[in-house]
């Protein structure tokens, strides 16, 4: 190297080395001046903790900050604000009234502007404070006032909205049992003084009775209705699961075969794209009879494929629908092959075929066993039969 680039390149790396103590010493007067800074909240009030020093004493104490005070002009921008939320979200309107067929739970603080709330209803019995309403006992065309006082510290705006509760329509469903409910209640004031009293048959278009309490054949029925349902739901989901782990096992056997095949299609120069086309193709060719759960899916991945879905999509959603570990993971693998673009994939594939068949292996010894605790009881059987053979004449000879 030139002595005039060595020159160069000490320059260059002194003019780095004072940027970065530059920028150090600006770092730290910044967060000193961050440190010191007590910013106010933009609403409300928040806690500060403050250390107070004076030689060895420390003390730290906790103040109140809040919120800076504002101009007329901006607590008037902030009412107008707050006016604007109401009749967006609550549809509230100080200039045309406003019908309402449900409750609505009035805000009693907006955080955007910082204002409070309070209402008050010119009739609680069919609005009250809260926003709740009663139809029942509305009428049509009933104007019905919500007075609204807006406060912002000391300031404060009183706003009238108009409201119309809509009331049940006349001969109703709702009209019919509130009113029956009603004759109910008096009914019970009149007769405090009484051990009781007997419901009416009816009260205008309502039949009265009351709930049947005791238990009876019928009722033993309804449980059994109810157990039987229970049990069936309980049978077919012992079968769902039955089949989930039969497609589980089959998909399992099935892995090693199919990480073979792609590891030799993609081995002799085929795309990773070209291949699984070439698995879909044979999976087609294959008797409707013959075609098992893995077929059906390589068959909708290849579709896929050639019908322009992207290889990322493709690859993602067979190893989703498939939902096992060792799918998932191929999955994954093929993924990341195509966002690294890296070559390694054939190598990949050849390590995930010996992993593949070593857990072949594994599973297929654990098949065995649970093979064979399933045949030890019918032999236990057989050995308890023979043994009752043989014993039983010997004992009567006895």
């Amino acid at each position: 190297m030139k002595k005039k680039e060595k020159a160069e390149l000490v320059c260059i790396g002194v003019i780095v080395l004072l940027t970065i103590s530059v920028l150090l010493v600006q770092d730290r007067k910044v967060k000193q001046e961050k440190n010191d800074w007590i910013a106010r909240p933009d609403v409300g009030t928040r806690e500060q903790a403050v250390i107070l020093q004076t030689g060895d004493a420390e003390e730290q104490i906790t103040i109140t900050v809040g919120e800076r005070e504002r101009a007329e002009e901006e607590i008037k921008q902030a009412f107008e604000r707050t006016l604007d939320i109401l009749k967006e979200s609550y549809m509230l309107s100080e200039k045309e009234k406003i019908v309402w067929e449900a409750s609505v739970s009035l805000p009693r603080y907006i955080s955007e502007t910082g204002v409070g709330i309070r209402w008050e209803s010119s009739d609680e019995t069919v609005l009250t404070n809260e926003g709740e309403i009663n139809r029942y006992v509305a009428k049509s065309g009933q104007e019905l006032y919500l007075k609204a006082w807006l406060s912002y510290g000391e300031n404060m705006q009183e706003i009238w909205f108009p409201i119309e509760v809509l009331p049940y329509e006349e001969g109703s469903t709702e009209k019919l049992l509130y009113h029956a409910a009603e004759v109910l209640t008096q009914l019970e004031k009149e007769t405090s003084g009484a051990e009781g009293f007997y419901l009416p048959v009816r009260i205008g278009e309502v039949s009265v009775r009351l709930p049947k309490q005791s238990v009876s054949v019928f009722g033993i029925l309804a449980g059994v209705g109810i157990f039987v349902p229970l049990l069936i739901v309980l049978v077919k989901r012992q079968e769902k699961e039955k089949i989930k782990k039969r497609r589980e096992d089959e998909l399992l056997a099935a892995y090693p075969r199919l990480i073979t095949k792609l590891t030799l299609y993609t081995g002799a120069g085929l795309s990773l794209r070209g291949a699984w086309e070439r698995i879909g193709a044979e999976q087609r060719e294959k008797p409707k009879g013959k075609k098992g759960v893995l077929a059906e899916e390589l068959v909708q991945l290849s579709g896929e494929l050639l019908n322009g879905e992207s290889e990322l999509r493709a690859y993602e959603a067979f190893g989703n629908r498939i939902g096992i570990k060792q799918y998932m993971r191929l999955s994954s693998l093929m993924i990341s092959h195509l966002q690294k673009g890296s070559g390694g994939l054939w190598k990949n594939l050849e390590q995930e075929v010996r992993s593949a068949w070593e857990l072949h292996r594994e599973h297929a010894a654990k098949k065995g066993e649970e093979a064979q605790t399933k045949l030890l009881f019918p032999m236990m059987g057989m050995l308890f039969l023979v043994m009752a053979v043989v014993l039983v004449p010997a004992f009567f000879s006895m």
